[in-house]
Order: C-alpha cells, then sequence, then structure tokens
C-alpha cells in the first residue's frame, strides 16, 4: 500500500481532476444500477402480476418499502394502462443510461489526465534526479540497468497506470452499488453468491506474491540484456575489428533466453486470474439459479427480483474481475516502482544537498590543491599531491596513463570530493563554492570530444544562456581550427551533428568540443587530450592560438604529446597517484627524471 501510495503522490498537482472524476464515477454507478433496476417494471407488466396493497411504511424496513413499490407500481400500470407504462419506463430507461454514459465519459476524461499527468512527473523526476546524482554514480553503475530503469521499467509502470487507476476507483464503487442493489433484492441470495469473493481474493493474493516476485527477476534479467546492448553499440568498431560478432550474438542470445523464460512464466501467472475468477462466478451463478428457482416456486421472491438480481449480479461480476486484472497489472509495476525508488533514494551531488554556499562571479587568484588523496572504492588513485594554477598561468599535467591526471582534474572541476586534502580556490575551499556558478568559469575539453544530437550551433552555443552569437562562434570555429570544414558543409553551421557526432572523424569532433569550450569564453581553460586525435600540423595551429590567449584564461593541459606542454610555464609530472616532479621544460629535462625520461623516449620514437 505505501508504494502504491508513493505512485499516487506523482499526481499530485492534478488531484482535482481526480477528485471530479470520482464524482462522475459515483453518478456513473447510480444511475448505472438504476437503469437495471428498472427491468422491474418491465417484468411486472409483461407477467401482469396483481400487487398485495400496502400503506406508507412507517419505519425503515425493506421489505415493507419493496411491498408499497410494487403496490405503486401496480396501481399506475392501472391507471395509465400497460402500453403507456411501458412507454414511460423506456423513456427513463433510455435518459438514465444516457446520463449514466455521460458520466461514465466525464470521469474517464479527468482520469486519462490525471494517469497521464501522473506518468509526467515521475518521469521529469526520474530524469532530474539522474542530472543530480554525482559522477562517481555513474562510473560504478552500468549503462544498461540505468536504461531499463528509465525506458522499461517507467513503460511497465505507465502501462500499469494508464486505465488501472480508474478501474481501482470506480470498480470497487461499482460493486459496492450493485452489492447495495442485490441486498435490496434479496439480502439470502446475495450471501450466496458472496461465496466466491473470499476464495477469489485467497487466490489472487497467492498469484500477486508470485508475480511480484517473477518481475523482479525478469527485470535484473533485462538490465544484463540491456547491458550487453549498450556495450556492443557503444564498441561495436572494436567488436568488427575482433570479428567477435558470433561471441556476441551468443551472449546477447543467452541473456535473451533467460529473459524470455521468466516473461514466459509470469505471463502464465498474469493470466491465471482471469479463468479463475471466471470459473468461480459461473459456479457461483448455477448456484444462484438453482437457489432462485427453488425460492421464486416457494413464493419467497418475485420472479421479476430474481430476473433482475440475476442480470445485476452478471454485471457485478464483470468489475471484479477487471478489478483482478488491474491488481495483477499493478504487482508488476510495484517491481518496476521499486527499481526506480532505489535509484531516486540515491544521494545526490553536493551542489544539490548542500545548496547554500558562496557564489563565485571570477577567479581572482588562482587554484591550490593541498596534500590532495583520492580513491575510487578500494583503490587509491591520487596520494598527497600539492600544487598551484595561479590565475593567467599556462600548466601541464603530464605522466604515464593511469597516474591520476583525469582524476586529479576532475577535482578542481569539482566532480568529486577528496578523500584527504583540500582543493582551494581564490582562498576559500571548493567545497564552500557553489558549484554552478563555479562551473561557469570553466570550459572543458574532453578527450572524447562528446557531441550531442542536435546542429553545429546548438552545439558550440551549448550551456551558454540567451540567443546565439553566430559572429563569436565563427570567431571559436576559426581558433580551434574547425572554420574551414564547417564551411565546407552544405546547411554549415545548421548542419545535424547526429548521434554522438558519429558522421564526423576524431578530429574534428575535437575542434568542435575545443571551440564549443572557448564560446563559454571562460576563465579556467582545461583540455584533457584535447588535440590527440588531431594532424601534428592542426595541433600545432591550436597551440599557437591558445599561445595567443590573453592572460586572463588560466590554461591546464593535460597531454601524453610531451611536445605539445613544453611552451607551459610549470608542468607537474604525476606517477602512480603521486607528484613526483615539477618545473618548467628544461628544467625537468636537465633533472634528467620521469619526464626527461618520458621525452627521450617519444623523441626517439
Amino acid at each position: 500500500m505505501r508504494t502504491v501510495l508513493a505512485i499516487l503522490r506523482y499526481g499530485q498537482s492534478a488531484q482535482p481532476r481526480m477528485l471530479v472524476a470520482l464524482g462522475a464515477f459515483l453518478f456513473f454507478n447510480l444511475f448505472n444500477v438504476f437503469s437495471l433496476a428498472l427491468l422491474i417494471p418491465f417484468l411486472e407488466i409483461l407477467f401482469a402480476q396483481v400487487a398485495e396493497p400496502a400503506p406508507y411504511p412507517s419505519s425503515f424496513s425493506i421489505e415493507a418499502w419493496k411491498k408499497y413499490l410494487f403496490y405503486q407500481l401496480y396501481l399506475f400500470r392501472i391507471e395509465v394502462g400497460p402500453m403507456t407504462a411501458l412507454v414511460y419506463f423506456s423513456v427513463a430507461i433510455a435518459v438514465a443510461i444516457l446520463l449514466k454514459n455521460a458520466f461514465r465519459y466525464l470521469g474517464a476524461w479527468h482520469m486519462t489526465y490525471y494517469e497521464n499527468t501522473l506518468i509526467q512527473n515521475l518521469r521529469n523526476r526520474l530524469f532530474a534526479h539522474l542530472t543530480s546524482l554525482p559522477l562517481g554514480f555513474f562510473v560504478r553503475t552500468r549503462k544498461g540497468r540505468l536504461l531499463n530503469l528509465a525506458t522499461q521499467d517507467v513503460q511497465i509502470v505507465q502501462e500499469a497506470i494508464i486505465g488501472t487507476i480508474y478501474n481501482l476507483l470506480n470498480d470497487p464503487l461499482t460493486m459496492v452499488f450493485y452489492l447495495g442493489a442485490m441486498l435490496v433484492l434479496s439480502w439470502k441470495l446475495t450471501l450466496v453468491s458472496l461465496v466466491v469473493l473470499p476464495l477469489t481474493g485467497w487466490m489472487i493474493s497467492r498469484l500477486a506474491r508470485s508475480l511480484r516476485r517473477k518481475a523482479h527477476h525478469g527485470q535484473r534479467q533485462m538490465d544484463i540484456v540491456l547491458g550487453i546492448l549498450e556495450e556492443f553499440l557503444n564498441g561495436v568498431r572494436t567488436v568488427k575489428a575482433f570479428g567477435a560478432e558470433a561471441r556476441e550474438r551468443e551472449r546477447f542470445f543467452a541473456a535473451n533466453a533467460a529473459y524470455t523464460r521468466f516473461m514466459i512464466g509470469l505471463r502464465r501467472r498474469m493470466e491465471l486470474a482471469s479463468p479463475l475468477t471466471e470459473v468461480l462466478s459461473v459456479l457461483v451463478v448455477l448456484g444462484l439459479l438453482y437457489y432462485g428457482t427453488f425460492s421464486v416456486l416457494e413464493g419467497q421472491i418475485k420472479a421479476s427480483e430474481f430476473i433482475t438480481f440475476i442480470a445485476i449480479f452478471g454485471q457485478f461480476l464483470s468489475p471484479m474481475k477487471t478489478f483482478n486484472q488491474a491488481v495483477s497489472r499493478l504487482q508488476k509495476a510495484l517491481v518496476s516502482y521499486r527499481r526506480i525508488e532505489g535509484l531516486l533514494e540515491q544521494p545526490l551531488s553536493e551542489e544539490y544537498s548542500r545548496p547554500r554556499r558562496v557564489r563565485i562571479e571570477r577567479l581572482a587568484e588562482g587554484i591550490r590543491v593541498e596534500q590532495v588523496g583520492f580513491r575510487y572504492g578500494e583503490k587509491e588513485v591520487l596520494r598527497g599531491v600539492t600544487l598551484s594554477i595561479p590565475v593567467g598561468s599556462r600548466v601541464a599535467l603530464v605522466g604515464p596513463s593511469g597516474s591520476g591526471k583525469t582524476t586529479l582534474v576532475d577535482l578542481i572541476c569539482g566532480f568529486y570530493e577528496p578523500t584527504s586534502g583540500t582543493v582551494w580556490v581564490d582562498g576559500r575551499p571548493l567545497s564552500e563554492i557553489d558549484p554552478v556558478s563555479y562551473r561557469r568559469l570553466l570550459g572543458i575539453v574532453p578527450q572524447d570530444g562528446t557531441l550531442f544530437h542536435a546542429t553545429l550551433l546548438e552545439n558550440i552555443t551549448y550551456g551558454v544562456e540567451g540567443p546565439p552569437d553566430v559572429e563569436r562562434v565563427w570567431r571559436v570555429l576559426e581558433l580551434a581550427q574547425a572554420r574551414a570544414f564547417v564551411e565546407e558543409l552544405p546547411e554549415g553551421l545548421y548542419t545535424q551533428v547526429g548521434e554522438r557526432g558519429q558522421r564526423f572523424s576524431g578530429g574534428q569532433r575535437q575542434r568542435l568540443a575545443l571551440a564549443r569550450a572557448l564560446y563559454r569564453d571562460p576563465q579556467l581553460l582545461i583540455l584533457d587530450e584535447a588535440t590527440s586525435a588531431l594532424d601534428s600540423e592542426s595541433e600545432a595551429r591550436i597551440h599557437q592560438a591558445l599561445a595567443q590567449l590573453p592572460r586572463t584564461y588560466t590554461l591546464i593541459l593535460i597531454a601524453h604529446r610531451l611536445s605539445t606542454v613544453r611552451h607551459a610555464d610549470w608542468i607537474y609530472v604525476l606517477d602512480g597517484g603521486r607528484l613526483v616532479e615539477e618545473g618548467t621544460h628544461e628544467d625537468l629535462l636537465r633533472r634528467s627524471g620521469l619526464y626527461a625520461h618520458l621525452y627521450k623516449l617519444q623523441v626517439t620514437a
């Protein structure tokens, strides 16, 4: 029940619509039962029944009121004649059915808005939470699981919710109204008919527990299927290059077969609910026919009442059946929602969990990293690193692969909190600075040059508020050595980049990513192997252009090609997560340490 209420909470903004729908359902069921009850006058006229005189009831007695109403019906039939009475009752039934369906549509109209708004709010909440999670969460979580949560699980919840809330609200009301009408007609027949409810409820509850277990296993298996698919799509070049298509097919087929087995079992159990309910209902109807016929022959109930009772009971079975189906659908949705809820309970990034921090408008003094250490789980990546990056300086971070260069930059950007030590920005701990305002000062060019599925203009102006400055876009493209190939495109700046920018080469993506960072006019520009995919001539031109940037820019270069950092003001050399050397290019060569060794290897290669 707690989980159901948690799901319904997402429809809170549309709650007035649900209340209107609930009111409409009340009137729908009222006119529904009324239209069925009007069968009795028809049957009384058909059988030309004679009613015994009955006075106006002096107390609330169902039997007394029934006798009184039957007598009034008899008098009305005698007064106006059978055919005229039939016309009156036909009109009454037509009006009742018209009103019944009008209120049903009104309720469904508002309920449709409520249900779809609930799903929209759930999707928005999930994506907003994903964008607010720390970078470390995405490093340790498989993308296949996240894709499954954001698509498959939300889709399951949607399929269960759309129409199900209607059934969960309307069907109990319908059953209550029908049950009330049946009790009025014959409480003995009603008790006989209710034999089916406890037995059906027990069987459905057993079935529901089984459905939850199966659905949980099935969704975990789908995580694996989507994980394999995501790995293949990301590494399709590698798969093709190594001729591993058959291996990937075997992995996918095996995972998909396991998922299919789970889904077959789940579907079989879901399909049990409807036939179980129907079989039990038929047995009860047979019992009712026997007992009801006996009661009519014994004079305990009128034939018109018994036939109307059977008609109402037949209608009573329909909402009971759809209600059980809705409960079955809801069981699968609860499993998916609990998985979504597990993601929503993941702790947010520091900028969201600690919002009241100092805003920074510009970088005045610079950055100092003091005795910083960092761990990924049990793995120690950085140990006791201390360095300074004054405003306007050109600083390079070099070292072998895995030495901690990118992790150090991630700490400087505030993507992670250090395990030990402090990152200082303008003399203040980075943890005390509002990260949104701080990152507006940064321009980051990653090694992969990620682009988004949008136009080139939208990619280059990404993250900058206000209308795009096209002239400035062309200037930064020229600075990034990208203007020439952009001008050759038929649609120029309005060319669609495509999924992950795959229509451009690696070098072109890097240059476009550099243009995007420069368009922000950052005070701290970070290039993480940002020119590794460029030819030597383009790389030289870019570094020459960067060298001409005014000293209002602070520049951090991460590079394996040491020839690109020789003109840096200061070079920090990392190895095994430690800072082992620092100095200018010439100083480091004279020391004949790790930097000199790496440089000689590259020069002689």
